[in-house]
């Protein structure tokens, strides 16, 4: 009876912690096979503990008499969850895991929800106080206002920004992946007077600030401290109107404004002088309140997502321009994958596009139905196209409806794209029946005309539920092993954390 009790109380506290209550039943089926897993080195299975969830981490602690003694031993991967209504349990239970636990703190993630800073702040310093954190390499800071399955007002508003504690600083040179990010308003980065002395961040490989106040000068003393940042995304910041990005290391970039009128200073424009290895341009806002300049890029291969009504005009003047005629060509022939929004759909918009990027090997296209009406080609004379004739690959149309204008859209692509391997019609179309869902895929099939292509060997899919946003989750952003930019269907971001 005490054993059992012991179990559950080391289950309840795991799951405290990561902010879920545990499971109803808590028994494991034991395989027939012999546990290979558990005849594995010491160190190999500290470190499989180590990369695991607080909650999965501690509930190895159950399996066997070898596990049992592994988590409090094993780099910790501390991920606390707080809401509002909680009690003051999952913090004082933070406090007892860092005092008891054997080894160091890996990763710290903490994501509260309502709290105000007068409670955070203290909270957050007391626990970096502790030795555990000393080898800290991976820090996540979100502040969330709006709490999934509650409405935004439901959840108490933070009237006063909330500042970083102090005691941060001191782990920013060894950590190699910081997090900060704010939903519904704004967390206060250190200020110019604080951050004394040179900034160098030489293991900094991931940087993200979103809904952060920062000055400008500050951001670009943490940018140039970054000499071997690899991925950085810019969103919603406060207080800076102009950043320029120079760096030697830099693959993954991704920029948005933010909602207009909201801080007292929007980000207005990004310049990217020289990034050599800069290869995936995420693009959000540039409709007009953000202006984005790539002046030395060689090997960017990704780009997007270009807004509604962005033709190739505005590509070339408000996105390439400054690039020397020479470097232009290189850069547009390196651009592998293109990220568009139309609105409405328009086959002379495609045709400039896959005209301009002649290497082009697979577009995603977001249908909108908001703009003016353009004029549609319905006979295509088109001449020697090589984006067309050689790459082309792969074409996801989402917010598919079956319009004729949709209709159209898409059968310029099945009657040009001669390589065409692949072509997916994401619909979002309300289908409230799942028994329609077949006629209506079936419906689909008929006016496209599937059979009748250029590229016979093409596969098509006609999906209701694998496309649920149109923004582009952050985590896809740091993750290039993620398949496409909008694909769901395998994505484990939380539901809110967007560009």
């Amino acid at each position: 009876m005490a054993t059992r009790r012991a179990k559950k109380r080391k289950w309840q506290e795991a799951e405290l912690v990561a902010g879920v209550s545990p499971p109803a039943n808590d028994k494991r089926e034991v395989g027939e096979g012999p546990d290979l897993i558990s005849d594995l080195h010491v160190d190999v299975l500290r470190r499989i503990i180590s990369l695991l969830p607080t909650k999965d981490g501690a509930r190895t602690q159950i399996l066997s008499t070898r596990w049992r003694p592994l988590f409090r031993s094993a780099p910790l991967n501390l991920g606390v969850v707080l809401r509002h209504e909680d009690e003051p349990a999952p913090s004082s239970l933070v406090s007892r895991i860092l005092a008891d636990h054997q080894a160091p703190c890996r990763r710290l993630s903490l994501t509260w929800y309502g709290y105000k800073s007068d409670y955070v702040s203290p909270l957050l310093n007391g626990w970096l106080q502790s030795p555990a954190f000393k080898g800290l390499s991976e820090f996540d800071l979100w502040q969330n206002r709006k709490e999934i399955g509650k409405e935004l007002w439901l959840v108490p508003r933070e009237e006063v920004p909330y500042a970083l504690p102090p005691s941060v600083l001191r782990f920013l040179p060894a950590l190699h992946i910081l997090s900060i990010k704010c939903t519904g308003y704004m967390i206060h980065f250190p200020s110019a007077a604080t951050l004394a002395g040179d900034l160098h961040f030489p293991k900094l490989k991931q940087l993200t600030l979103k809904g952060v106040i920062v000055s400008e000068v500050v951001l670009h003393r943490v940018l140039a401290g970054c000499t071997a940042l690899e991925s950085l995304v810019l969103s919603e910041l406060d207080g800076v109107r102009g950043v320029r990005i120079n760096s030697s290391t830099l693959r993954r970039l991704g920029v948005w404004s933010g909602w207009p009128n909201e801080p007292d200073e929007l980000l207005q424009q990004v310049i990217v002088e020289d990034a050599p290895l800069l290869e995936k341009l995420f693009l959000s806002g540039l409709d007009g309140d953000l202006s984005v300049r790539v002046l030395c890029a060689p090997k960017l291969d990704f780009l997007g997502s270009l807004p509604e009504a962005f033709t190739k005009g505005k590509l070339e003047t408000n996105v390439l321009q400054g690039i020397l005629a020479v470097n232009l060509m290189n850069v547009v022939r390196a651009v592998k994958v293109l990220v568009l929004r139309i609105s409405p759909p328009s086959v002379d918009d495609a045709i400039d596009f896959v005209t301009f990027f002649p290497c082009l090997e697979k577009l995603y296209v977001l249908l909108y139905r908001t703009g003016a009406s353009k004029r549609a080609r319905h006979n295509f004379p088109l001449g020697y196209i090589e984006c067309l004739e050689l790459h082309l690959k792969k074409v996801v149309l989402i917010n598919y409806q079956g319009t004729p204008r949709d209709v159209d859209f898409a059968r310029f692509f099945l009657l040009n794209a001669k390589v065409l391997e692949h072509m997916e019609f994401a619909s979002r179309t309300a289908i409230n029946r799942k028994k329609y869902i077949s006629e209506w895929r079936a419906g689909q099939h008929r006016k496209l005309q599937l059979d009748n292509r250029v590229s016979q060997g093409a596969q098509f899919n006609i999906s209701c539920d694998s496309y649920y946003g149109d923004e582009i989750h952050i985590g896809h952003i740091h993750d290039l092993s993620v398949s496409g930019p909008f694909d769901r269907s395998s994505c484990r971001c939380h539901d809110i954390d967007f560009l």
